[in-house]
């Protein structure tokens, strides 16, 4: 079915807001679902609204944000979230990045304490806007073992580098360390169909289809072999370790409501201008992008599509018409404003 864009903010706002969160807090993190659900990620979408809202009605995440620098430089910031909303601690964080770039060229905020903050290229294209190039990193709780182990240890750790340019799109790598996010396994499983081979194992550590088998007992499985879970690691060390807070396996999954995240963030901004002239990057990123998209086509091939490109195709389409949502999330987005006291959330009552 589809969603109207209005419809679903309101009604993702209400649930935060009947649940004593502030309305600007609330909206930033209805902002973040909403992008991915507009991109299609439909795994870092409005079907996350209700253990966000679960973890809050259980004190894991605070109703009211509480942050605190314990450093801050001209260039560097060290953020406590304070256990607030995952993505009001990262808005803040990348908001200060940027300041602190635009004055001195570089601008890195470490943030801990912090929650699931979505999708990470929301806060990447946060400095993409402002000229600058935005690298974002977050660690979560293990969901990969270390090659050649049979425990989950690591994190599939994602990562965003957004960098602006004057064509149609800004490049955007966002990526998980795995070969697939954890929630396109749960989205899969609410959706009732198979996982393509590679993106997770059983128990056993025997490649499977069944997204049950991953989610009870198995792995996710590491981009590229150790190429992935390197990078996994050296993203733990830039986020959990640099934060100074916790890192691995003291990490508790999302859906273990009986403790408390303390996931960490990364956030970077490079101000272009004061490395080069814009007109300067702007010309050569745009070269760039034409070497890509003008090169020769492989066999069967239509079009190249850059890092990021799909997605804003998705996003300008699902503008117009709204957000797809699957019946299970739209059932358990009924049974939460049930719950809450508030208004259903209505349908456009077309079916896809």
């Amino acid at each position: 079915m589809l969603i109207h864009i209005e419809a679903i903010e309101s009604f993702s706002n209400q649930c935060f807001m009947t649940l004593g969160m502030p309305e600007h807090e609330a909206e930033i993190i209805t902002e973040a679902m909403l992008e991915a659900d507009l991109r299609e990620i439909h795994s870092h979408g409005f079907m996350r609204l209700p253990i966000y809202v679960e973890r809050i009605q259980k004190g894991l995440i605070q109703k009211e944000a509480s942050i605190t620098y314990e450093t801050d430089t001209n260039t560097l910031a060290l953020i406590d979230g304070g256990f607030s909303a995952g993505q009001v601690a990262a808005y803040e964080a990348m908001k200060k990045a940027i300041e602190k770039a635009e004055l001195s060229g570089l601008g890195l905020v470490v943030v801990k304490n912090s929650n699931h903050f979505g999708i990470s290229a929301y806060y990447s294209l946060m400095a993409a806007e402002k000229n600058m190039i935005g690298i974002v990193m977050s660690n979560v709780a293990p969901l990969m073992p270390a090659i050649g182990g049979a425990e989950k240890v690591i994190g599939n750790n994602p990562l965003s580098i957004a960098a602006p340019t004057r064509t149609d799109y800004p490049l955007v790598l966002d990526m998980a360390m795995s070969n697939t996010a954890f929630g396109k396994i749960l989205y899969a499983k609410e959706k009732k169909e198979k996982i393509p081979e590679g993106w997770g194992v059983d128990a056993k550590g025997l490649p499977t289809t069944d997204p049950e088998e991953v989610l009870n007992g198995g792995f996710l499985s590491p981009v590229g072999g150790p190429k992935g879970f390197g990078l996994a690691l050296m993203a733990e060390v830039l986020t959990g370790i640099l934060s100074g807070g916790p890192f691995s396996k003291m990490i508790p999954s999302m859906y273990d409501v009986t403790q408390k995240q303390s996931i960490s963030h990364f956030m970077l901004a490079i101000d272009i201008k004061q490395l080069l002239p814009l007109d300067i990057y702007y010309e050569n990123v745009n070269q760039l992008v034409s070497y890509m998209k003008n090169s020769k086509l492989a066999e069967g091939t239509k079009e190249i599509f850059l890092p990021g490109e799909i997605e804003f195709l998705k996003e300008k389409k699902n503008k117009e018409q709204g957000i797809h949502m699957e019946e299970e999330t739209f059932e358990s987005l009924n049974s939460l404003a049930k719950e809450l006291g508030i208004n259903r959330l209505e349908s456009s009552n077309v079916s896809l």
